[in-house]
């Protein structure tokens, strides 16, 4: 029997390959049927009975063999196209891709360490890669997301349909360059009630906040200038500011905000053009900034001829907001002269709806949107059309008291929890995402370790501009179970 040959299925109810077929036409039950003629064919690459490079059944033939229609066949093969298992030939039918049957052997399940016993080897890079690894929610004390399972709700799911729907005629089209004006005219109402006097005008969207401190970067700053963070700070930062030739310089930080004589100094030496920091519940400590600091800092900017980038991505924790009494904010001081404010979605909506707020000072829009068009031109409506839904949507204020009352009810409990392991709960937290945990040993070495073990955890070297050694660790407090502060209380011994 030839490649070309149609699989026959015997009294038995088996074909060819001894597979016991679930319905009588061999196909899986469960599945729509282009899906499960995708899975039959590919169990039979898998097993080799179709050869790399060879002839598959033709879409009649096997339309005939199944008992399905031609197109479910040919939409069947577009997906294994798609996917690297065939490939189509014009003129002559479709073929095993030459390399599939080793795609599946030569990748790995997940993306597995391989300086686990390499102190030295932890940097940004290593915790940005098993952060997108497939670490479980409880394994994952060193996460910067919610669980999944806190997030999840019906709403992400009717709002995503019902854009859907409604969208077909626009995803032919660019989108607006500066972004969806619905969004941005719902970001006016959100700002005012934290104190922010914002124009949709000011406003344009980006692929999330990283995405914004990217381009507010490059449009201040050339290879070899300085740029003033945090220390400590969001490790992202250092390495995504590093890699555009930047001069990063750590500005020591406490629960009051930066060292000002500290930053005097380097503002006076440096000459940073731009500042880059959390000023609600600051990541990693959950720490805010107080009045007199933030006057401070901004008469600094003003006298330097600098800017301040203001990342709120964890503002919606914040419970201020809905006791009337806001969190104080760099934007909300300065109303737009010095300080570019960007607000996000993804912690306390969905990690994957990539859509970030940029409200820029009155004289730096154009510039920011020529470069934004410059970078990628504009940023994708569809998920600027589902965060608008769920923003104007009137459970919304509702998912974050429940997500703020969670948050707290963690933190609580990690301050009874903590000193059991023989730690101290830092003085000054609010209610954040993160505690900020001086450990008394090298993290470093606790990850490594940690990952050995199968848990994520964020050694506090990675969260400074040095990356050397350092006996804090960032925990967060939605992922951090008794499980893991009983391994940790084993180590620590």
């Amino acid at each position: 029997m030839n490649n070309d040959t149609i699989l026959n299925t015997g009294a038995t109810g088996q074909d060819d390959l001894g597979i016991q077929p679930i319905t009588s036409k061999g196909l899986e039950a469960g599945f729509n049927k282009v899906d499960q003629v995708v899975a039959w064919m590919g169990e039979r690459v898998d097993m080799r009975f179709y050869a790399p490079g060879a002839r598959v059944p033709s879409v009649r033939q096997l339309a005939e063999r199944l008992g399905v229609s031609r197109f479910t066949i040919v939409h069947a093969y577009d997906k294994l196209v798609a996917a690297g298992v065939l490939v189509s030939r014009a003129g002559s039918g479709f073929y095993v891709a030459s390399t599939s049957s080793e795609l599946s052997k030569r990748a790995p399940e997940t993306d597995a360490p391989t300086e686990k016993d390499n102190v030295g080897a932890l940097d940004t890079t290593w915790l940005m890669r098993h952060i997108f690894s497939r670490v479980p929610d409880d394994r994952s004390p060193g996460s910067g997301l919610l669980p999944q399972s806190w997030l999840e709700n019906e709403r992400v799911g009717i709002a995503v349909r019902a854009v859907v729907r409604a969208y077909d005629a626009q995803i032919y089209d660019y989108g607006n360059v500066q972004g969806y004006l619905p969004l941005r005219e719902q970001m006016v109402v959100q700002l005012h009630k934290i104190g922010m006097m914002a124009r949709p005008e000011q406003m344009m969207t980006t692929q999330g906040v990283s995405a914004a401190i990217d381009l507010v970067a490059r449009y201040f700053l050339r290879a070899g200038d300085a740029v003033l963070v945090d220390d400590p700070s969001w490790f992202w930062l250092y390495g995504s500011l590093r890699a555009q030739g930047l001069r990063v310089i750590g500005v020591p930080r406490d629960a009051d905000g930066p060292d000002i004589d500290v930053m005097a100094r380097i503002m006076a030496h440096d000459k940073p053009k731009l500042y880059v920091t959390n000023s609600v519940l600051h990541n990693p400590t959950s720490w805010g900034v107080s009045p007199a600091r933030a006057y401070q800092v901004l008469r600094l900017l003003d006298e330097h001829d600098a800017y301040l980038l203001e990342d709120d991505i964890y503002g919606d924790f914040h419970a201020g907001v809905a006791k009337g009494a806001p969190a104080l904010r760099y934007a909300a001081l300065d109303q737009f002269k010095r300080v570019f404010y960007v607000a996000g979605f993804a912690k306390s909506l969905a990690a994957d709806v990539r859509v970030a707020v940029l409200c820029c000072p009155t004289e730096h829009v154009q510039g920011m949107v020529g470069r934004k068009m410059l970078s990628n031109m504009v940023s994708p409506e569809l998920n600027e059309r589902i965060v608008h839904r769920l923003l104007a949507d009137g459970q919304h204020r509702r998912h974050l008291e429940r997500l703020r009352q969670r948050i707290s009810n963690a933190h609580v409990h990690l301050r009874e929890a903590l000193p059991k392991v023989g730690l101290s709960y830092p003085p000054l937290t609010q209610d954040g995402l993160f505690v900020w945990v001086d450990t008394g040993v090298d993290t470093n070495a606790l990850a490594i370790a940690a990952m050995n073990d199968g848990w994520l955890v964020a050694p506090g070297g990675l969260f400074s501009p040095n990356q050397g050694v350092s006996t804090f660790m960032r925990l967060n407090v939605a992922r951090t179970t008794d499980e893991f502060l009983a391994w940790l209380k084993n180590y620590l011994k």
